[in-house]
């Protein structure tokens, strides 16, 4: 056990990594070819950047297969939006505050567009619905409800269209491999190539490891995928939004990640629908029921324009919740 534990951090650090090479690179090119500060890259960047999660989803469903790696693949898509509502909100909040103490930031709360009212709208309504084909058990239902997915994310494609006044970054970091290759645009390709090659071979290992040790605990796979998948693979994203919210770039930061939330609320949804079974057990409802809840309460908060730095912190109570009723009562 202690050696699949060992293989596990291993895992989760070849995958960390590679999601910070890709982000990094993916960021860049995004600002050198003028694409952030347009609707196609307002679009496109969560796409670009979500593609970690994306992989390690699909290759649950096609190297584990059968109930498994759908599983995993389940645990996935409701795991995301979980952490960044508990975990990645929390430690922003916790953040802002130390930002106001220490005077990089005028207010302790977050002062935000309420623009932001969209994706948390979709989150809030669309998750919960999600549940619903598990009932059924019916392959029609399951494609019914993908397409009901699928189109609700081209529906979010045109609200952000008409509504494309997003806070976004002035500017990118350079590619890490810049520092070995001079030539940034040179540098930033091969450093991309390279970061999806390791992030294959990490997400693989991930994944199986995952599964071996849900075995030996007995635990639930799903249960298990929604807390380990997210520490490797939206450690980037949540890193940007703390150095945002520090900064006091509220509406960026918070954006930053709702924007990832709407795609496992809508495109990731669809994916599942379409390729699994689509059975989820009672850790899919609970992780639903917290995200919802905590989707609500920033949805209040942004209709104020204003996001108190405890209100991000409400959900951290969740994620405490959730590991001590998974892990130690063995729900």
């Amino acid at each position: 056990m202690l050696e699949l534990v060992v293989f596990l951090l291993i895992s989760i650090i070849v995958v960390f990594v590679s999601a910070l090479l890709y982000v990094n690179s993916i960021e860049f090119l995004g600002y050198r070819f003028n694409i952030g500060h347009s609707f196609v890259g307002a679009i496109l960047s969560p796409l670009f950047t979500s593609l970690p999660e994306l992989v390690v989803l699909l290759i649950a469903i096609f190297s584990l297969r059968g109930a498994g790696g759908a599983a995993v693949a389940v645990g996935t898509i409701f795991g995301e939006p979980f952490i960044a509502s508990s975990v990645s909100y929390g430690l922003v909040g916790v953040v802002a505050l130390f930002g106001f103490f220490l005077k990089r930031r005028k207010h302790s709360y977050l002062e935000v567009s309420q623009t932001l009212a969209i994706p948390f709208i979709f989150v809030t309504i669309l998750l919960p619905i999600a549940l619903v084909p598990s009932v059924f058990h019916s392959f029609q239902v399951r494609i019914l409800f993908g397409l009901l997915f699928l189109s609700a994310y081209l529906v979010y494609v045109g609200l952000m269209y008409r509504h494309r006044t997003f806070e976004v970054a002035s500017e990118a970091e350079s590619p890490y491999f810049c520092r070995i290759i001079p030539n940034r645009e040179i540098g930033s390709f091969v450093q991309l190539a390279v970061s999806v090659v390791v992030l294959y071979v990490g997400a693989s290992q991930l994944v199986s490891i995952v599964n071996q040790i849900s075995i030996s605990l007995g635990a639930s796979l799903i249960g298990l995928s929604i807390i380990v998948i997210p520490a490797a693979t939206a450690i980037p994203e949540t890193a940007s939004a703390l150095i945002w919210g520090f900064r006091g770039k509220d509406t960026l930061s918070i954006g930053s990640l709702v924007g990832e939330k709407v795609l496992y609320s809508t495109l990731y949804i669809a994916i599942g629908l379409f390729l699994t079974a689509w059975v989820l057990d009672v850790h899919a409802y609970l992780s639903v029921l917290a995200t919802t809840v905590v989707s609500s309460l920033m949805l209040y908060f942004i209709s104020k324009k204003k996001i108190p730095w405890y209100g991000l912190t409400f959900g951290l109570v969740f994620f405490v919740a959730y590991v001590l009723l998974t892990f130690l009562m063995h729900i």
